[in-house]
């Protein structure tokens, strides 16, 4: 069953590493640093970047706790995270969209170019 979430969880923009720890997380719950780098059989740095992207993804929380504790939101609250930050970076992308287009477009642009040619 794991295979086929961790697969799913690709389509959400997670790569295997980022599945993995997600779902480690979820099934065992919170873990320390420490407790993931041995589960994992990952390096410190590897746990450590992949916690921060899994974080920016808005799918996992880090506690106050020294040393701090983390642990996966529900899957359903942490896939509606991923679902909204990618909308919220599509539109970012649409409103830029046209000004780029205009701006490779401008005389600024051409007079540029043909200063490289």
């Amino acid at each position: 069953m794991d295979v086929t979430v961790a697969e799913r969880l690709q389509t959400f923009g997670l790569n295997e590493r980022q599945a993995d720890l997600y779902l480690k997380l979820l099934k065992r719950g919170s873990k320390t640093l420490g407790q993931l780098v041995e589960l994992l059989s990952m390096s410190r740095t590897e746990v450590l970047d992949t916690l921060s992207d899994l974080r920016e993804k808005g799918m996992i929380k880090e506690s106050t706790d020294r040393p701090p504790k983390y642990s996966a939101l529900p899957i359903e609250a942490a896939l509606n995270a991923v679902v909204m930050k990618q909308a919220y970076d599509l539109r970012r992308m649409e409103l830029s969209r046209q000004e780029v287009v205009d701006l490779v477009n401008s005389r600024f642009w051409h007079d540029y170019a043909s200063d490289l040619e």
